[in-house]
């Protein structure tokens, strides 16, 4: 079996490694989250990670083996889809730190529901080093009550204001960057960021993990306001008077819903438009999901909803009261003859969908003949 060999080869160079290795799993924001992070713990020392989003039983042993072992740190993301999946990257990795961002209904097929995906991102704990302690999210009841099973240090972050460790309590909007006013261990700092990186649950993760492992927060600062947002993962871009959104990489309810929120706050008093694509690997749940999905368009209030794919009559079945206009388009030629006359307006345009919808063809077309 070359997969486990391979695993094991990456195992054996772990151990080798006298560098702090932290695992980051979760639903959603893994990639940006380990990119972020990267960024921050530069500024302490020579840090390793995996390259894009290689993250399974064979990206993860080849990001190990691609590292010097010179480094004082390593940060790797593990995805999972399957039960068991965690307990062969747990083993390769053993990290000195566990960091499960959130969790979401995704890969659903595969788990079955919300519950099996906290319990199986959740196993990433049983294979901490003896020393090792785990970074969790205290917005998610599933991560919270999962928790209570395990008995290794554990320290929590919040992005809602929770009375934790590190919370968030309150954003404000400042034009494209947004000012959070950040709580840590009873200590209160403010933090200006740009507006492509304010999911706080990603902020605070961050620094969250940073500040544990010895960072003061002026470092956390500067790795923040460095970070490059990660390529087809919410770049935006200023096309004519309207600002495009790509965020093709892949979708799930969890990320499709953050997504579509971001972009509504980003958009402002401004003209929306949202285009979509199905989401994937979602079980017996994809009606329902696409259903929400329905609901979260039109509590956007965006104007206009484009859908490519399968799901379009779930997705118009959760439409009840939407004012805007709902089109199932099979070509980004339908999308620009509908938007022609609204091209010399500024507004916001977000387009996003699973892996296998090919979100970014529509996107670079719209990108290349917007007038």
């Amino acid at each position: 079996d070359t997969t486990k060999a391979l695993g094991r080869l990456a195992r054996f160079w772990r151990e080798q490694s006298q560098a702090c290795v932290i695992g980051v799993t979760g639903s959603a924001g893994k990639t940006t989250v380990k990119e972020m992070l990267t960024k921050v713990l530069a500024t302490a020392g020579p840090t390793g990670k995996n390259f894009r989003n290689l993250n399974n039983q064979i990206g993860l042993p080849l990001s190990i083996l691609e590292m010097s072992g010179q480094e004082d740190y390593w940060v790797l993301e593990l995805g999972i889809s399957e039960p068991g999946d965690m307990d062969e990257l747990g083993y390769i990795l053993a990290p000195d730190v566990a960091v499960v961002l959130n969790i979401g209904p995704c890969h659903l097929a595969g788990l079955g529901s919300v519950k099996g995906v906290a319990e199986e991102k959740m196993t990433l704990l049983d294979y901490l080093r003896p020393q090792g302690w785990a970074c969790l999210n205290a917005d998610y009841p599933e991560l919270v009550q999962e928790s209570k099973k395990k008995s290794v240090p554990m320290t929590f972050f919040s992005g809602t204001g929770l009375d934790v460790a590190y919370t968030c309590h309150k954003r404000m909007d400042q034009g494209k960057n947004v000012l959070y006013h950040i709580a840590s261990h009873g200590q209160h700092h403010s933090l200006l960021v740009p507006g492509h990186l304010h999911i706080s649950e990603n902020i605070m993760a961050v620094i969250a993990v940073a500040q544990e492992l010895g960072l003061d927060l002026e470092a956390v600062i500067q790795g923040l306001e460095e970070h490059v947002p990660v390529v087809q993962r919410f770049v935006t871009s200023q096309v004519g008077k309207w600002t495009f959104i790509d965020d093709t990489y892949n979708a799930n309810p969890m990320s499709m819903f953050l997504s579509i929120a971001q972009a509504r706050d980003l958009a402002q008093d401004q003209r929306l438009v949202l285009v979509l694509g199905d989401m994937l690997e979602l079980g017996s749940e994809a009606l329902h999901a696409h259903q929400e999905l329905g609901q979260r368009v039109v509590a956007s209030k965006a104007s206009h909803c484009f859908f490519y794919g399968q799901h379009a009559v779930d997705v118009q079945s959760g439409l009840t009261g939407y004012t805007g206009e709902f089109v199932a388009v099979t070509s980004a030629e339908q999308i620009l003859h509908a938007l022609a006359m609204f091209q010399d307006e500024p507004g916001v345009l977000l387009v996003k969908g699973s892996r296998s919808c090919k979100m970014e063809n529509l996107y670079m077309f719209l990108e290349r003949n917007w007038e």
